[in-house]
């Protein structure tokens, strides 16, 4: 059967014009390739990789054979990718478009543009064609889809776009990483090279909670205990901060940032690609600021634990921007830093992160009344620099990653985060296995990062019919009844959680919910790959099972009249959570001993069960 594309619905500030139907660019035909792909004759590395990409995917799709060929050497029909001759005569703004801005352009019935700004332009073109035109889909690092037909016609196309964040970035994704550049991902832990149009990266020493990375007590505490945070009267380096009313110390981490930043540029040069324009310098990641006198008094002045922080990093800034003004600093405002000082402001050249870890019920959006004052203080930072950016996390820590029905009020918050103004965002999404409906939530998140006005119901839709097949439906009711059950429920999921929180995971629902996998497992059981992938989106549930248990057969103790079922049985819902962990670690794992060290770790967990 043919494949005819012409224009889809809009997604990240697209604009589309329909065309008529006559005017269509031949592809494929019964297998054979119809026409070449084209790139600049000084194309970037990235853009040659967006051709390279668009020959292989075609090639997939319609059996043909794709060739690649430089712009000098066009003839006949093309798809041209990148700033080439011909796209430059149709887009003479191309130039001045921003380096993630794309488009996808057909120029009469033989050549189809796809171009964008550079580094990463072209790219998503390339993608953006493949994944809503084609019908690709990257659904994890492991997994993809392609569709298959030997004839393929385009239709006219005029889509352009470009990602609602500039920043955007996800811990906790294992595998290859063309799968972050397929899903636009640009940030520091997406870890592209410059093919896939390099990383929005931090330069050294690290990124974040770096304290003791730019003064190591090991080599300083001994002779300059002053550096250090005073608590109770005594200078201490064990798990405190650093005294940032110190003089010396303003001239000793400017010193080293700016060899840092020397060094960063000298490493990019040997590899000849930009350097890294981010440079971190934040408190650790626990408590004990310092408390001496200077630092006391600057507090009480300034109204808030970070006024220090502010002060130390606008003098870094200082600094830095006369020999590097395009040097981004950042820092954050998180845990004891949280709340924003009086009558003082970050210079033009830092961003601030902020984190409401600590502050914040995860089964509830921002715009939830509980969250008032998180959004105060929040929109109070948005008042103190130019450059707001967002932590944000979609697991919740302690121990306890159990089925949450959070997508809808993630949509919710990055809305409210671009609304505001913010510049990028970083998730934390660690648990690459253990994760609640792992698969789902990361495809989701990414494509909202993108666009967060995107339909989560359809996304869902869209990721559970493809990645479950047929059972997607029971899949989707049991999403449903997670999100009932909070609903008439409410539970408060702070940080770190606790398998005891999550109140709405009741014998009720639990009973109801492995009677939909049981029916999900069963409608794929001649299917390998789908029930793999069933029995993983399971995984989450057959843990917060195991943690409930003793919760659960108390329940059925109390109501063992009026209930028709038991609770399940804790040796089959054991065995296959190990059964599960074992496929998926073989599935995501490369190394032979991490996968030993992991599977270790959930013997040594199913030994402590079953539990509250």
């Amino acid at each position: 059967m043919a494949l005819r594309v012409g224009v889809v619905a809009a997604a990240v500030c697209v604009v589309c014009f329909v065309a008529a139907p006559v005017a269509a660019l031949t592809v494929a035909e019964g297998g054979r390739a119809r026409l070449s792909i084209v790139h600049a004759a000084d194309a970037i590395p990235a853009e040659r990789t967006a051709a390279r990409e668009l020959a292989d995917y075609l090639g997939r799709i319609t059996g043909g054979s794709f060739e690649v060929i430089d712009e000098r050497d066009a003839v006949g029909p093309t798809i041209e990718v990148g700033a080439t001759v011909r796209v430059r005569e149709q887009a003479p703004d191309l130039d001045g478009l921003p380096g993630e801005a794309w488009v996808v352009r057909s120029a009469g019935v033989d050549r189809l543009l796809l171009y964008g700004g550079r580094p990463r332009g072209a790219l998503y073109a390339v993608y953006r064609f493949l994944e809503d035109e084609l019908g690709v889909r990257w659904w994890t690092p492991f997994e993809e889809a392609v569709p298959h037909s030997a004839d393929l016609s385009i239709g006219q196309l005029d889509r352009r776009g470009r990602p609602a964040f500039e920043y955007r970035d996800v811990h906790g994704i294992h595998g290859p990483r063309e799968f972050c550049a397929r899903n636009r991902l640009n940030g520091h832990y997406s870890k592209l090279t410059w093919e896939h149009g390099g990383s929005d990266r931090y330069g050294p020493p690290w990124h974040v909670h770096n304290f003791f990375h730019y003064v190591p007590p090991d080599e300083f505490f001994d002779e300059h205990p002053e550096y250090y945070s005073e608590i109770e009267g005594e200078r201490d380096h064990d798990r405190t901060q650093l005294c940032l009313t110190d003089e010396a110390l303003v001239e000793l981490v400017g010193d080293r940032m700016l060899d840092y930043i020397a060094q960063a540029q000298r490493e990019a040069s040997e590899r000849n690609e930009p350097a890294p324009r981010r440079f971190g310098f934040s408190h650790n990641d626990w408590g004990d600021p310092c408390a001496c006198v200077e630092c006391s008094a600057e507090v009480r002045r300034l109204g808030a634990q970070s006024g220090t922080i502010v002060e130390f990093v606008n003098r870094l800034a200082d600094r830095v921007g006369e020999e590097h003004p395009q040097v981004l600093l950042d820092t954050l405002a998180y845990y004891y830093s949280f709340d924003p000082p009086q009558d003082v402001a970050f210079r033009d050249n830092v961003a601030l992160f902020v984190s409401a870890l600590q502050y914040r019920d995860f089964s509830r959006p921002l715009s939830d009344a509980q969250h008032d004052d998180v959004r105060r203080t929040i929109e109070t930072w948005a008042g103190k620099t130019r450059h707001l950016y967002i932590w944000d996390y979609i697991v919740t820590f302690g121990g306890a990653d159990l089925p949450l029905p959070n997508l809808s009020l993630v949509a919710s918050d990055l809305r409210y985060y671009r609304d505001l103004g913010v510049e990028g965002v970083f998730v934390q999404h660690d648990h690459p296995i253990a994760a609640d409906m792992r698969d789902l939530k990361v495809w989701v998140l990414l494509k909202l990062l993108e666009d967060p006005s995107r339909d989560v119901d359809e996304l869902v839709l869209r990721f559970t019919d493809g990645f479950y097949g047929r059972a997607a439906p029971p899949i989707r009711r049991y999403l449903d009844e997670l999100s009932d059950a909070l609903r008439q429920r409410p539970s408060e999921i702070g940080y770190p959680a606790r398998a005891g929180d999550y109140d709405y995971l009741d014998l009720s629902f639990v009973s109801r919910a492995h009677r939909l996998f049981d029916k999900a497992e069963k409608r794929v059981r001649s299917d390998p790959v789908l029930l793999r992938r069933v029995r993983h989106a399971r995984l989450s549930l057959d843990r917060a099972t195991l943690l409930r248990m003793v919760a659960l057969g108390r329940e059925w103790q109390e109501r063992e009249v009026t209930l028709r079922r038991t609770p399940p049985r804790p040796e089959a819902v054991a065995a296959r959570y190990r059964a599960t962990w074992i496929e998926q670690l073989e599935l995501r794992i490369s190394d032979a001993a991490s996968r030993e060290r992991l599977l270790s770790t959930v013997e040594r967990e199913l030994r402590g069960l079953p539990g509250d």
